[in-house]
């Protein structure tokens, strides 16, 4: 029973809810796995384990003997229920999810998993039987799976007792660990969600924890509510109510979840296991997130060690380039080459990974074609992007250089990593062009670029004005337009993505002064004004247009061979873009070049 009060103060009794395994599941996600823990009432194994460790157990007609703890799952929580009180109280979880946790945690405090006079221990057995066993000093469970060839192993020791029995001993057993969540705690979180509802989102404490670690803003958003990623996947992982409180776009924060998948549930649950006030109202105090976020972020270091963090807007930019490597992980390749993120999905994960050993794997570390295939698309899709369109100063523009001579580094290793990585650039119709960017001295000209540091802090190189000043004047001089709208006929001419936005971007423009340029542009017949699908401009080359699938740019079919475009063989479709086949300034140069010589872009 869930006691709450009524009107007149006075205590009243909430029936026992029954929740089924989907429910449970759905509402848990991420901390608490699913694999055969949850019946069609998802917590009465629990409250009859819980009995039978307390010697109260005694089945009722009809009822089955106590199972022993399914797959290990529920059996995480003991000692660490904060990460779900942490959910049960934010905002962004949905309101059936939080009904659910609710019931939960207020289950969980009545159960001798929540008394800290009791201990529990985890572990693995030999054996290939499953038992429980009961005395006057604990209990013991052996759960047996045939299908993984592992035998699970549950101990509980009673308050004043000195050892569980047992008829095998454990290969291994560990104290399970011991915090937030004495039935005090849990009854008191449950009772001010109910009366108060959840606590108010703070993006400042969001912010702070981003800042603090690293992750990115909505990852952080998501940790700080209790939802730190998740390995299983209930569609939608987040829903119109979620994202709406949180204020982030779909796609940044499915990024975040992709990012934060590099957990498993148990470093989740361990995460947040001690980060919860000890008196919970702290929550609703002002300033309460923002001391869970610095918990978090010390819990976060602890574990994982604090990472640089990409600008806000770089980051969103990493999103849309829509890599299988998060974006977060994408800039930590450039920020933090040596230790860059190992991705989610990796192959081989050794799994426990004692902590102080967590550092030795890092994106490099590739074991498979998978992880070679991600890491190399990154690389060669985040290095063009980096050197292109992010500007002088920014911190993963200039890690650039410092990303490829790791990157070398690597490739030049006689160990796995090296072969198995190196066989993810040469592979597929992509990979001899790649090598030979890398090799053939056209990326070391692009580095020269960066290093070079002659674009002035907060500058784009798509900025002609910027990398060539002295072509724009040229351009002003031969076609007698002004400087804006020479600028901007070098950006139609060349770049992939010319649109609106990344012009007024690169050229620090409004929209007034971009308007004025593209009618100067249209008005003398070198451009002309149209729509076009995907476009994001309204300012097009004359002569034939190029249709592409997502997430290929369409571009002019005559700078598609420019910029290292393949199109179809009617020129209709653009199938592919390689690397730039050279630095901005001088692909500039040769758009202008070929113009100059009748060869420009005609109707």
């Amino acid at each position: 029973m869930i006691g709450r009060m009524n009107e007149n103060g006075t205590a009243a009794s909430r029936t026992s809810r029954t929740w089924n395994g989907f429910a449970a599941s759905a509402a848990l996600q991420g901390l608490v796995g699913a694999s055969g823990c949850w019946n069609e009432d998802s917590f009465a194994d629990i409250r009859a384990i819980g009995r039978y460790i307390e010697g109260s157990w005694a089945p009722e007609p009809g009822e089955r003997d106590v199972r022993p703890p399914a797959a290990g799952s529920w059996t995480e929580v003991v000692g660490r229920p904060g990460a779900l009180a942490l959910r049960a109280a934010a905002a962004a979880t949905r309101p059936e999810r939080r009904e659910v946790l609710l019931d939960f945690l207020d289950m969980w405090a009545q159960t001798p998993f929540a008394d800290p006079a009791y201990r529990f221990r985890l572990g693995r057995l030999a054996g290939t039987t499953s038992f429980t066993v009961r005395d006057h000093q604990g209990a013991s469970f052996g759960l047996h799976l045939s299908a993984r060839r592992e035998t699970l192993y549950f101990e509980a020791v009673l308050p004043g007792g000195e050892a569980a029995p047992r008829p095998e001993e454990p290969l291994y057993a560990v104290d399970c660990h011991r915090g937030w969540g004495t039935p005090d705690q849990l009854r008191r979180l449950v009772e001010l969600v109910r009366e108060r509802g959840p606590v108010t989102h703070d993006a400042d404490a969001a912010l702070a924890l981003s800042e603090a670690t690293g992750l990115s803003r909505p990852a952080s958003a998501l940790v700080l509510a209790g939802n730190p990623g998740a390995g299983g996947y209930y569609t939608p992982y987040l829903d119109a109510h979620e994202r709406s409180v949180f204020g982030f776009k779909a796609g940044e924060l499915e990024s975040a979840r992709s990012e934060l998948s590099m957990l498993h549930d148990d470093e989740r649950l361990a995460l947040l296991a001690d980060v919860m006030p000890t008196d919970p109202e702290d929550l609703w105090k002002p300033g309460g997130l923002v001391r869970v976020a610095e918990r978090i972020a010390a819990a976060w270091a602890e574990q994982h060690g604090a990472r640089p963090r990409a600008p806000w807007s770089t980051w969103q930019a990493a999103v849309a380039l829509d890599t299988r490597m998060p974006a977060t992980h994408l800039c930590h390749l450039f920020l933090d080459p040596a230790n860059a993120t190992l991705p989610p999905g990796f192959y081989l994960r050794v799994w426990p990974c004692p902590p102080e050993h967590r550092h030795l794997r890092t994106a490099w570390d590739v074991m498979g074609d998978y992880d070679a295939e991600t890491v190399a698309d990154a690389f060669f899709t985040g290095l063009p992007w980096a050197y292109a369109d992010l500007p002088a100063g920014d911190p993963v523009r200039d890690g650039a250089p410092e990303a490829v001579h790791h990157f070398r580094k690597v490739l030049a290793g006689r160990d796995s990593p090296a072969r198995v990585l190196h066989s993810g650039v040469i592979r597929g119709n992509r990979g001899s062009r790649r090598w030979n960017w890398l090799t053939d001295g056209t990326c070391d000209r692009v580095i020269a670029r960066i290093t070079a540091g002659d674009l002035p802090p907060g500058r784009y190189e798509s900025d002609p004005r910027a990398c060539a000043p002295d072509l724009v004047a040229e351009v002003v001089a031969t076609l007698g337009v002004s400087e804006d709208a020479a600028t901007l006929y070098l950006q139609i001419l060349l770049l992939p993505v010319p649109s609106d936005r990344n012009v007024r971007r690169w050229n620090a423009w409004t929209p007034a002064r971009h308007k004025a340029a593209a009618g100067e542009l249209s008005a003398r017949g070198l451009a002309v004004e149209d729509r076009r699908a995907r476009a994001g401009r309204t300012l097009f080359l004359p002569g034939p247009w190029a249709h592409a699938k997502k997430p290929l740019p369409p571009v002019e079919s005559w700078k598609a061979p420019l910029i290292g475009g393949q199109l179809s063989a009617d020129g209709s479709e653009v199938r592919a873009f390689e690397l730039l086949p050279g630095t901005l300034p001088e692909l500039f140069r040769e758009a202008w070049r070929l113009v100059r010589k009748g060869e420009g872009p005609t109707a």
